[in-house]
């Protein structure tokens, strides 16, 4: 399954190369905020792949029911935009490919949970994330801005308790011991990188002190995978994390306008 929707995904991406990303005149500003767009819908569709496999395995239920709908909704309303804001049609191509997969996955959630049905989301949930990242590189490349220093942190995470409980739900395949390992160690390089950051503010260090307590405690916890049992406490510490690292990005961001507005 995941083998025939990788090859309809990039025999669709090979009829769609980008050129025009954005409805003529539309601003600097505008052209980034839709990049940005894109690509966070791949932490939406994410999430909810890893909700599903929590609620089917009876894990954080109300929460992750909560938070996968949450997620669906925000999905759907930034492809709304996306459609709107996007004129090219070999993007709307791309578009109407990605809304064809959600609305395949958003009927698979309806049904009992199973293995295939999890194997399904997991698939289609990467197929849209690899979709909304082509769309977001060919929006971006009409952006004189450079592509935001600190980002991905959140969408590390997400991956991270995803693997995690695929694992727990049968999925104990190397291939996804060796995706999980590669994320926790993608995460804890790009957490170095932010310590180290010489334009860290102290309310930033604040947040990034709290941020480095809990990875130190639960980091090995991720790496132990086969071992299990921790199912809850990864679900709950990957979401404090999640927070942590939104909240640094956002006081990064805030930091960086007010330097930009000040020169």
């Amino acid at each position: 399954m995941k083998k025939q929707i990788t090859m309809m995904f990039w025999g669709a991406v090979a009829m769609m190369m980008m050129t025009h990303a954005v409805n003529a005149g539309a601003t600097e500003a505008e052209t980034l905020k839709l990049s940005k767009m894109a690509l966070s819908s791949r932490l939406d569709v994410q999430t909810v792949a890893k909700d599903y496999l929590y609620i089917g395995n009876g894990v954080a239920v109300t929460k992750a029911r909560r938070e996968m709908n949450a997620a669906l909704k925000a999905f759907s309303a930034k492809q709304k935009k996306l459609n709107v804001a996007l004129n090219d049609p070999k993007i709307k191509n791309l578009i109407a490919f990605v809304e064809m997969n959600i609305e395949e996955l958003k009927d698979v959630l309806k049904k009992p949970y199973g293995f295939d049905n999890a194997e399904l989301v997991m698939d289609l949930a990467e197929a849209i994330s690899e979709g909304e990242k082509k769309i977001s590189k060919s929006i971006h490349k009409k952006s004189k801005v450079k592509s935001l220093k600190f980002a991905g942190q959140r969408y590390n995470v997400t991956q991270i308790a995803k693997y995690y409980m695929a694992y727990q739900s049968g999925f104990k395949d190397n291939v996804l011991v060796h995706q999980m390992k590669q994320a926790v160690g993608d995460l804890e390089k790009a957490l170095k990188v932010m310590v180290n950051n010489k334009e860290n503010t102290p309310k930033m260090n604040k947040i990034l002190n709290r941020i480095d307590k809990q990875w130190k405690i639960v980091h090995q916890f991720y790496l132990d995978i086969e071992e299990g049992g921790l199912p809850l406490i990864v679900f709950q510490t990957s979401n404090r994390l999640s927070e942590g690292f939104h909240s640094y990005i956002k006081e990064f961001i805030k930091v960086k306008a007010a330097v930009g507005h000040n020169k």
